[in-house]
């Protein structure tokens, strides 16, 4: 039958629990505010009883484990919309920086073509005057300029895009890397029957921040997780990160290299998803409505010019330079002739005429090859341009909202509470001291015996 030492001995398991559990309640309070942190839970067991005949004798408790309260698939969620909102948050950045672009502010494109068109109506009220056709070519020079500025600030948006690329590759690999080596820990930690706990909240949290950049697909193994691009693109198989690398594409742009291959096309998330789209097809797309919008104007303002006479009774020539394909019209956008005089406005030779300005007036309410007038054709870029930027806002304050309920359910069920753990604290702490109470009275119990012993010779 167990006697004193055996109580001692219970006391003292019941001692050490308490303790451990104290500690572990202790850390969740200090780490309440760590990012990615999971509160830990002391695991309290019972140990085997002892058999004393048909007799069973407890023999206390002991601490198992500890472990970490975490919900996988709610991880796996807002690693999905981390990555969403991340891109959309990019894309709505970059468009801020393009929006601007085509507001109207007396320098934009829509502005110089009205203004343009505004110098011709001026020089058809006195059709030889050599100052207004001067201030017709000033006009045209100004809307060349319009379309540079355009060109050139999107080309530099692209550039400081292309130069994100690089920055965005460079952290992946940082965080690649330090996944790969929390794998090696965790393996060596769970071999030994640890939980891991600790490792597992940092890997996650280098986790969610590479869904900022790219979009992942996790797997667990036994050589603990892999990471992969959403495509399947290998970043971390156990303990081995794979590197990605950049290369100046066909494009002159940085493309996104995995041992050799290219990813480029198949990133389309995360911040590093939203940047290419907005370098890769949004911008270009703008700029090949430009390139249209001044190709298709060129060409019929020319056609209509080449029809009327100029001051010295020559047929009209180009007024625009003309240009050899519509891929970079914009940039190469410019007015072909200085000399006033060879402004073809006169429509019948006479120098009095003004027939012919009117017909380039009336380009202003034509049709352009594309079917739009050219300021309508400006308006739908503008038009386009704005509900790019509004749906990439929109998308980013959506996918924002999503983010933060599901952050807020994780911190719900794997979040510290302080009330709750303090609660705790005094739990361990009153069963800490009734374990030492415990053992203060078994000892006390021990002296009382050993005395009656030594006392026990004098009968």
């Amino acid at each position: 039958m167990p006697g004193l030492n055996t109580s001692l001995l219970t006391a003292m398991h019941a001692l050490m629990a308490q303790q451990a559990a104290m500690d572990a309640t202790t850390n969740n309070i200090a780490n309440a505010n760590t990012p990615g942190y999971c509160r830990q839970v002391p695991v309290l067991v019972e140990n085997q009883p002892t058999r004393d005949g048909s007799l069973l004798f407890g023999n206390g408790v002991q601490l198992e484990k500890f472990q970490s309260i975490r919900d996988e698939l709610l991880d796996l969620r807002i690693q999905e919309e981390t990555s969403q909102q991340s891109s959309a948050e990019a894309q709505a950045n970059a468009t801020q920086q393009i929006q601007p672009l085509f507001v109207t502010s007396g320098q934009d494109i829509g502005s110089q073509i009205s203004a343009f068109f505004g110098s011709i109506s001026q020089l058809s009220a006195d059709p030889a005057n050599l100052t207004l056709r001067t201030g017709m070519i000033t006009a045209g020079q100004n809307l060349a300029t319009s379309f540079h500025t355009a060109v050139s600030q999107l080309t530099q948006t692209q550039r400081g895009l292309d130069g994100s690329v690089v920055q965005d590759v460079g952290k992946i690999n940082q965080i690649t890397q330090q996944i790969a080596d929390l794998n090696d820990q965790l393996i060596s930690l769970q071999a030994d029957g640890q939980d891991g706990g600790t490792v597992k909240d940092q890997q996650t949290e280098l986790i969610r921040q590479l869904s900022q950049l790219t979009g992942v697909t996790v797997i667990q193994t036994e050589r603990g997780i892999s990471v992969t691009t959403g495509n399947g693109t290998a970043l971390v198989v156990g303990g081995q990160p794979f590197a990605l690398q950049t290369a100046v594409g066909s494009s002159g742009f940085q493309q996104v290299l995995s041992q050799g291959q290219d990813i480029t096309a198949t990133l389309n998330t995360g911040a590093l998803g939203g940047t290419l789209a907005v370098r890769d097809q949004m911008v270009p797309g703008i700029l090949s409505q430009l390139d249209t919008l001044a190709s298709d104007f060129s060409n019929s303002f020319n056609a209509v010019h080449q029809s009327g006479t100029d001051l010295n009774g020559n047929t009209g020539g180009d007024f625009f330079t003309p240009v050899g394909s519509v891929s970079g019209a914009a940039a190469q956008f410019n007015v072909a002739i200085s000399d006033p005089a060879a402004i073809a406005a006169s429509s019948d030779g006479s120098t009095g005429s003004n027939g012919n300005l009117a017909q380039l007036l009336a380009l202003q309410s034509s049709p352009l090859t594309s079917g739009q007038t050219p300021t309508d054709s400006y308006s739908t870029i503008v038009f386009q341009v704005g509900t790019l930027a509004a749906n990439a806002q929109a998308e980013s304050d959506a996918s924002s909202m999503s983010l933060q309920q599901l952050t807020d359910q994780r911190s719900a069920l794997s979040g510290v509470s302080i009330n709750e753990e303090s609660v705790n604290l005094i739990r361990y702490q009153q069963a800490f001291e009734a374990a030492a109470r415990v053992i203060t009275t078994i000892d006390q119990l021990n002296q009382i015996a050993l005395n009656m012993g030594a006392s026990g010779g004098g009968f």
